[in-house]
């Protein structure tokens, strides 16, 4: 499918919709992580964000950078990074690939790493030392919690609230907002 099928189809789904296409993730005609990638997007989308659904960035060599998608809530701009692996906690791979993506952009853009499981320890740990740019972590529990309370903006709030007074990057929405 396109990426353009992919809004189409996505932009059709209300919360209900989205719920149960998130929790099945592995639907037919969808490539595997996508229905992470757009879910996530249509939530936030659903809640009243602006977002930009996934694009790539080329120059006349080619294609240099995918982006999963942009956030935009009050005023923050998020680069968003879906990752849906079903056996294994997602390592520091793709977090460094966001903090590279980051570097490129102005100093006010954050990134959201969506995790369809959860994070290694070295992940963890990485999160907590990277400068000068802020990633925040959301596993699959504050997936599952945000689709369930219809609260992503909100917890996306609380999160950014936490790294900025306590430095938290991985603070875990489903156990405390």
């Amino acid at each position: 499918m396109k990426a353009t099928e992919y809004k189409s189809q996505i932009r059709c789904k209300d919360w209900s919709l989205l719920y149960s296409f998130w929790q099945k993730r592995r639907t037919s005609g969808w490539d595997k992580g996508k229905a992470l990638e757009y879910s996530i997007l249509r939530a936030f989308e659903l809640e009243g964000a602006d977002v930009a659904y996934p694009y790539e960035v080329s120059d006349s060599l080619g294609v240099f950078e995918q982006i999963d998608g942009v956030i935009y809530v009050d005023n923050l701009c998020i680069i968003a990074e879906s990752k849906d692996y079903s056996n294994y906690n997602l390592d520091i791979e793709p977090i460094a690939k966001l903090q590279v993506r980051l570097l490129r952009r102005p100093a006010t853009v954050i990134g959201c790493v969506f995790s369809s499981t959860g994070f290694t320890w070295p992940a963890q740990t990485l999160i907590e030392t990277l400068e000068p740019r802020t990633i925040l972590l959301w596993d699959k529990e504050d997936i599952e919690y945000c689709f369930k309370n219809r609260c992503f903006i909100k917890a996306l709030r609380k999160k950014f609230r936490q790294v900025v007074e306590t430095g938290n990057h991985y603070y875990k929405v489903s156990i405390r907002l």
